[in-house]
């Protein structure tokens, strides 16, 4: 009996692309689901992030009797987020930072220079103060160039958190272009030692810390990028004022045809300066205005890579997601640490 040869059937072009396009449809449709799942991820990350800073705060201020200074005087000494080392787990770093004995920067600015002591700890990235969700490398060699005039540039690692200076204006309403030479409304600035027992508006209602993205680190006009990682540089169209700020004072759309750029935003997490470790809410989150700067002062904005909003700490150590919708008015008093606002939930 002659066996019969019996033929499997095979698939067909027709049919191999049918299957191909159903598995093509069945990713497409996975893929935002898993960009999501990421998203919430890092999201979480970060908040954890910004509380276990917030409550580091409150620890030093437990142990110190006031929150950690935004630099000295002047912006040439260490910032908040570095003095709170200890009480985030890293007390090796912390132990070197001694700004009793060893200043951050060596001689008069412009021509400061970085302590040596601290050529290592500057440069080491610490991931608390980096937001999973941020892509842009956290150390540079690009930015800071000590001393200003002939010196070498500065390794640094940088920083995704911010303390809160404040509004930015005057007591009066009136622009102070973000200087902190003197006491802001807010918790922080140059010299400051606020307690939390100082917060009149309420711990719940009144803003210490956010998140902003790092610059690109360099200065070179990037329009596409620049309102987002660059901040435009008016300071040689404004002199400094012979009060606060400079004259005539910063607004929030003067300044957009100045070619300059300055991408040091958040590029140096041991440097108590303005642009570099703090922020302040005279823009909104995510804001379509870029910053601005002009001889250390300006106006920087919280801003993040998360959709529709910004993390931020609040001085009793809870953690919030601000929407880029909220109204200036209630941003700007979230920020205050004495206006006597009435606020709603935000």
């Amino acid at each position: 009996m002659t066996a019969r040869c019996r033929h499997h059937g095979a698939f067909t072009l027709i049919e191999l692309l049918v299957v191909i396009a159903i598995i093509a449809i069945l990713i497409g449709l996975l893929l935002p689901a898993v960009q999501k799942v990421r998203e919430a991820a890092a999201r979480l990350k970060c908040q954890n992030n910004l509380k276990q800073i917030a409550l580091a705060m409150h620890n030093y201020e437990n142990a110190n009797g006031h929150l950690p200074g935004m630099a000295g005087i002047t912006s040439l000494g260490f910032s908040p987020q570095a003095l709170v080392l200890p009480y985030i787990e890293q007390e090796a770093l912390g132990r070197v930072i001694d700004p009793v004995n060893q200043p951050l920067l060596l001689g008069n600015w412009p021509f400061s220079a970085l302590n040596p002591v601290y050529a290592t700890v500057a440069a080491t990235p610490i991931s608390t103060f980096l937001c999973p969700a941020d892509n842009q490398p956290p150390v540079n060699t690009t930015v800071h160039r000590l001393p200003a005039v002939g010196g070498n540039f500065v390794t640094a690692a940088g920083t995704n958190y911010m303390v809160c200076t404040g509004t930015g204006l005057n007591p009066d309403g009136s622009s102070r272009s973000g200087d902190i030479r003197a006491m802001t409304d807010g918790l922080f600035w140059y010299g400051s030692r606020t307690r939390l027992t100082d917060i009149a508006d309420g711990t719940s209602n009144t803003l210490m810390l956010s998140q902003a993205l790092l610059g690109r680190y360099n200065t070179d006009p990037d329009p596409p990028t620049g309102p987002r990682r660059q901040a435009v540089n008016a300071g040689n169209h404004r002199p400094l004022a012979p009060g606060m700020g400079v004259d005539p004072q910063l607004t929030a759309t003067n300044y957009l045809d100045y070619p300059g750029r300055w991408g040091g935003r958040g590029s140096m997490w041991i440097w108590g300066n303005i642009g570099t470790t703090s922020f302040n809410t005279f823009l909104r989150p995510n804001d379509p205005n870029p910053d601005v700067t002009a001889h250390g002062n300006g106006f920087f904005a919280a801003r993040s890579n998360f959709s529709g909003g910004v993390n931020v700490a609040l001085a009793d150590g809870s953690v919030r997601f601000v929407r880029d919708t909220i109204a200036l008015a209630t941003w700007r008093a979230l920020s205050t640490r004495a206006g006597g606002e009435v606020l709603n939930d935000f």
